[in-house]
């Protein structure tokens, strides 16, 4: 089994690390912390190139929906999307009693008031849609459309008749919604047009309640994970697959619910708290309660390779950078200006180069090296950011 090799560490928060994205460029990342700081990093320079105190309480969730909108999530009930443009902020690193007012902040585009009580990140499907527990009951789940202005298609989702306790994990699709609740339930529910929703699908894969749902689109499948050691796979379409369905069968048989899975694997450590699957689809990443950073192929679910996520007290979240990148010969840079190939051949043109356009190739050169890395981030408990390069 081989050892990834670890490549930095960002340090500069002074909290524990929530959540981490990755920008599509894979020249920049956000993290977030449980004081509710954000902190976007250029992966270049491995310095802060945007800080701003985005909630009054830990972060849940940071996405981007675009090239320029960030979606953040915190548990002071508020999920906020902001622009981060060209608009210079601050780059100062918060410290205990700092008076967060003092530091500029990102364009607010959209707000609104959530129920953050379930510890349940939300879910993104495009540019504008998301999926978050209900308002008025933490047992079911409402979709909105947030731009061009706040709608709500689907209310109060829900698994009636079966005791699923809490939503605790949510994933989104164009006409499909997938939730993990507090009872190790997995459901899928078909969304339709007019605003109608129906559950298709009901698998008790878990003993404990469920941590983190991943989707797998080209394979039809995703991946559900839990404060126990399993991990199990699902069908997208279990109409269409080898599962049973549990409209079959009775709603408190373990037995017969297992089944309705693709596969279950024991990874053998209780409390797998994150998954994220890489985008070319072939490996995932799962932080667990041990400290212990997992590499798994999705196909067969067999583990590639186990490590410590660092010196870090503990791990809270995993989140791989890009590796599908369709613009790599054209590097956009940190300041917003358009380099590589085009600087280079003014560069041979010249002769001569003066010193604005070798450092302009050279910055090129530096960004395309960080951005073909296959990066996979750490968030750790004491604030620090594992970067990895994996395979």
């Amino acid at each position: 089994m081989s050892i990834p090799a670890a490549v930095a560490t960002l340090r500069a928060q002074s909290y524990t690390i929530t959540t981490v994205a990755f920008h599509a460029s894979n020249l920049r990342i956000v993290s977030g912390d449980d004081e509710g700081w954000c902190i976007q990093w250029s992966l270049v320079t491995r310095r802060p190139i945007t800080v701003w105190k985005a909630h009054g309480a830990a972060l849940l969730s940071v996405k981007w929906m675009s090239d320029e909108l960030l979606l953040t999530h915190g548990r002071d009930n508020k999920l906020h999307l902001h622009r981060l443009d060209d608009r210079p902020l601050d780059t100062d690193i918060p410290r205990l009693g700092d008076n967060p007012e003092k530091w500029r902040k990102p364009w607010l585009i959209a707000s609104l008031d959530v129920n953050a009580l379930n510890f349940c990140s939300a879910a993104t499907w495009g540019s504008n849609r998301i999926a978050v527990p209900g308002t008025l009951d933490s047992d079911t789940i409402d979709v909105y459309d947030l731009l061009p202005e706040l709608k709500r298609p689907y209310k109060a989702i829900s698994c009636e008749g079966v005791k699923t306790g809490i939503v605790m994990a949510i994933e989104l699709m164009e006409d499909r919604l997938i939730a993990g609740y507090e009872s190790g339930h997995l459901a899928i529910f078909r969304l339709w047009e007019d605003s109608v929703s129906s559950r298709i699908y009901l698998c008790k894969a878990h003993s404990q309640p469920v941590l983190s749902v991943a989707l797998h689109p080209a394979d039809s499948t995703f991946i559900s994970s839990s404060a126990d050691s399993k991990l199990a796979k699902h069908p997208l379409y279990p109409q269409y697959s080898n599962a049973i369905p549990m409209a079959a069968s009775t709603a408190n048989d373990d037995a017969v619910c297992e089944s309705a899975c693709l596969n279950i694997v024991d990874i053998n450590h209780t409390g797998i708290a994150s998954i994220d699957i890489r985008d070319d689809e072939k490996i995932f990443a799962v932080a667990c309660w041990d400290g212990m950073v997992r590499v798994l192929l999705y196909k067969s679910l067999k583990l590639l390779a186990s490590f410590k996520g660092g010196r870090q007290q503990g791990i809270t979240c995993t989140k791989f950078g890009r590796t599908l990148l369709s613009d790599r010969s054209e590097v956009v840079s940190d300041e917003g200006s358009s380099l590589g190939a085009t600087h280079i051949g003014q560069t041979a043109l010249a002769g001569v180069p003066n010193r604005a356009t070798l450092s302009s190739t050279v910055v090129a050169k530096q960004e395309r090296k960080v951005q073909n890395k296959h990066w996979l981030a750490v968030g750790g408990k004491d604030g620090k950011i594992g970067l990895w390069e994996i395979y």
